[in-house]
């Protein structure tokens, strides 16, 4: 069994279940639109609407990323996992088949507006208290089967008295901290430009790799590109994708989301697992090899400022579930399937 270092103490601090619980998602969805957070950081770059300027900008953010983790793998080789046996990506729908049908009616309602920014609201009034319970399930359910919603779409809680009366669905600009309610046009301008980020992230995968090493290099793009969120003062960006892969600064469940958007979108089968570590509510990914499936916990691995792909780093790297159990509770019956691969000298 590989050896595994000392337990961090970098997550000691009680971190917001809000976010970091990767199961947690109805509790995010009524933060609201507007938050307290006094800092907004906006991309250095300008944004323009044009597709070349949109790959332009991108290529300017992400180019030494890709270079820096394409030259890790190289100069780091690891043997025993040359398998290049890759397991697509599928999407299942699994959190609307856990649905009932009117939830899942709710469910079918919310996604072209949500897909195409489109602000409504649900109230009591309309549609009865009992329907605002279900709309929360339904909006849960569509950020587990479409993580990419959450970079921009929350819910603002309308509150009249010591109840909720309506449901506001709202969006904001994926760097805002503030989370503040966004110019639809602005919003469709950033998300293209991310949308490239990410497409440069993995076009950039050489064909050479092995499964393992792809996910290797996806794991030094997310490490390379954010650092922990020690304070939280990131707001909800730190807990998506677009903090962890340009936002430069994540919780646990923004490391999970943004390495799982780009394993999707590499066509590699990544999915999350929420539970504990260092008694704080915690979130990471499970992938899978030939060899069968292992934990990922980029959060871990990135801790106390290790090196992406150094021993540190790597011991968070493909774990197995005996090896993940040692610092880790698992929420579900999440098991990993896959045995310790020999950790041989590469040729």
């Amino acid at each position: 069994m590989r050896q595994r270092p000392l337990k961090r103490t970098r997550l000691k601090k009680a971190l917001p279940a809000l976010f970091c619980a990767g199961i947690a998602v109805l509790l995010p969805l009524l933060t609201g639109c507007k938050r307290e957070t006094p800092t907004v950081t906006e991309p250095t770059t300008a944004v323009t609407t044009t597709e070349n300027a949109a790959q332009t900008f991108a290529r300017q953010r992400v180019e030494d990323s890709i270079q820096t983790a394409l030259e890790l793998v190289k100069k780091n080789p690891v043997g025993g996992w040359s398998s290049t046996v890759n397991y697509e990506y599928k999407r299942d729908n699994a959190a609307y088949a856990e649905l009932n049908g009117e939830q899942q009616a709710l469910y079918d309602e919310m996604l072209p507006k949500v897909k195409d920014l489109t602000p409504f609201t649900y109230t009591a009034k309309d549609r009865g208290y009992a329907v605002l319970d279900n709309v929360l399930m339904a909006a849960s359910a569509l950020c587990r089967d479409h993580p990419e919603y959450e970079n921009y779409f929350d819910i603002e809680e309308v509150v009249e008295g010591e109840r909720t009366t309506a449901l506001r669905f709202c969006y904001f600009l994926p760097y805002d901290a503030t989370g503040a309610a966004a110019d639809t046009k602005q919003i469709k301008e950033e998300i293209q430009i991310f949308e490239e980020e990410c497409n440069l992230i993995v076009s950039a995968i050489p064909k050479t790799f092995s499964t393992y090493d792809k996910y290797r290099y996806l794991a030094a793009v997310i490490s390379l590109r954010t650092t922990y969120d020690n304070d939280s003062v990131g707001g909800k960006p730190s807990a998506t994708a677009y903090g962890a892969i340009e936002g430069g600064s994540s919780i646990c469940q923004g490391y999970a989301s943004g390495f799982e958007y780009l394993c999707r979108k590499a066509n590699l089968w990544c999915t999350q697992v929420s539970g504990v570590s260092q008694n704080t509510a915690h979130a990471w990914n499970l992938v899978k090899l030939e060899s069968g499936t292992y934990h990922v916990d980029l959060t871990w691995a990135d801790a106390d400022g290790n090196t992406p792909l150094d021993p540190a780093w790597q011991s968070y790297f493909m774990l197995t579930q005996e090896e993940i159990l040692l610092d880790h509770q698992i929420d579900d019956s999440t098991v990993a399937t896959g045995k310790n691969q020999p950790q041989t000298p590469a040729p």
